[in-house]
């Protein structure tokens, strides 16, 4: 029943990333990427994890959602039954969480960044505590653009460049969100850093580029 309960959380935190397209402007385009997404090769099984897809569940052919082109989204649970979304939005421009999960009802903490060990090198994530009454997460987040990891103020600076001059780029927000029970944001951090230590070995490097960094 637990690991049910977690899996709709999961679900739920997905969808939220949907909601931001009503708070921001509506591109009459739809936006079109070189769909790497579709091309990654992400073990649905790992060693200590079993993944369930659930990108079918995001319908994506609303207008309101033009700026997205595809989404990655899977619920990975563990033998303890700890359960985390493992999130990767292809799009033409990217939304803080906060916006989101604050449209839902959600109070937000930012805290220290979080830090992985990726192919020899440091990927260091944005880490949001989001609270409600029925329920809080974890939110590690980070941005990469033609395998560059960026922050929002050159994501910004990047959009309206390639936009000005019509060029195309693969651009991806990488996201893991975290259900726990009341702050204890240390044992989410931790299983946040085991499942990526497993998942980015079965990931091939050419790939992992795109969601990790150079």
């Amino acid at each position: 029943m637990q690991n049910i309960n977690n899996l709709k959380a999961a679900v739920i935190a997905c969808l939220l990333i949907l909601v931001t397209a009503v708070s921001f402007g509506m591109p009459k385009v739809k936006y079109k990427s070189p769909e790497i997404i579709s091309k990654l090769k992400i073990p649905l099984y790992l060693n200590n994890w079993r993944g369930q897809d659930i990108s079918g569940k995001l319908s994506l052919g609303d207008e309101r959602y033009n700026f997205i082109s595809e989404v990655f989204a899977r619920a990975y649970t563990n033998k303890y039954g700890e359960s985390l979304l493992f999130l990767i939005l292809d799009a033409g421009n990217f939304h803080d969480p906060k916006v989101c999960f604050g449209s839902a009802g959600y109070k937000n903490k930012d805290l220290t960044d979080t830090e992985f060990k990726v192919n020899n090198h440091i990927v260091r994530a944005s880490t949001v505590f989001f609270e409600k009454k029925d329920g809080n997460y974890l939110v590690i987040y980070w941005i990469c653009v033609d395998k560059k990891r960026i922050v929002w103020t050159r994501q910004k600076i990047i959009q309206l460049f390639y936009s000005l001059f019509n060029k195309e780029k693969i651009g991806l927000m990488v996201r893991l969100d975290i259900p726990i029970y009341a702050d204890k944001t240390d044992n989410a951090v931790k299983l946040a850093r085991e499942f990526i230590d497993e998942i980015a070995v079965y990931i091939p490097s050419n790939q992992a580029e795109y969601i990790f960094g150079e």
